[in-house]
């Protein structure tokens, strides 16, 4: 990749964060889309770059949407929005990007709670209707928005998804678990396991 480590220049304005690796792009057709948006962004025409970085984003590409989010939230190639700002640095940082919390926590000093909460809702929603066709990814992504991005976190629901996330198997489901676990009483887990086999079983009958 000849892109890794490239200063994306265009923050000037008001982020001096450097554009991430690649390291998730293995896809060649997905290399080539983003490296074209990178040379649209050298060349200023950022309206171009924001619609390939958006399809990229939308691919679940966390590079794209990591530097998505940086567009929304200097306003280049698309008006200055920090709730999609938000959205868009919060999906990246679910996908293991490695700088995309530092962009989530940024915008999050520079909004209100109210704003936070919706777009916390909106993921929620979003990903609710993708845990809900058996996707163990979304579920564990709805584990963690309960518990991280709302303004007061919602551990009895985190816990019910986190526990369908690990019955798929997925690992780092476990650590979470316990962690929301102990936000809980004793009572509350046994109501919340309940809550969780019921609804596993719907989504996987």
């Amino acid at each position: 990749m000849i892109y890794k480590g490239i200063a994306f220049f265009c923050m000037w304005m008001l982020s001096t964060q450097p554009l991430l690796s690649e390291s998730h792009l293995t896809d060649v057709n997905v290399d080539e889309s983003f490296a074209a948006a990178v040379k649209l962004i050298e060349q200023k025409q950022y309206v171009d770059a924001v619609s390939v970085f958006k399809i990229l984003a939308e691919q679940e590409v966390p590079e794209a949407q990591y530097n998505l989010s940086l567009l929304f939230f200097n306003g280049l190639g698309t008006p200055k929005n920090f709730r999609q700002a938000l959205i868009w640095s919060w999906k990246a940082h679910l996908n293991k990007h490695e700088t995309a919390r530092t962009q989530v926590n940024t915008i999050l000093d520079m909004i209100t709670p109210d704003l936070q909460n919706a777009v916390a809702e909106e993921l929620i929603l979003e990903f609710t209707d993708i845990a809900k066709t058996g996707n163990s990814d979304a579920a564990l992504k709805l584990g963690i928005t309960y518990t991280e991005l709302l303004v007061e976190p919602d551990y009895p629901t985190a816990y019910v998804w986190l526990s369908i996330a690990q019955a798929y198997g997925v690992e780092e489901a476990s650590g979470l678990l316990m962690s929301t676990t102990d936000e809980l009483t004793v009572e509350d887990v046994i109501i919340k396991q309940d809550e969780a086999s019921t609804l596993f079983d719907e989504i996987n009958k």
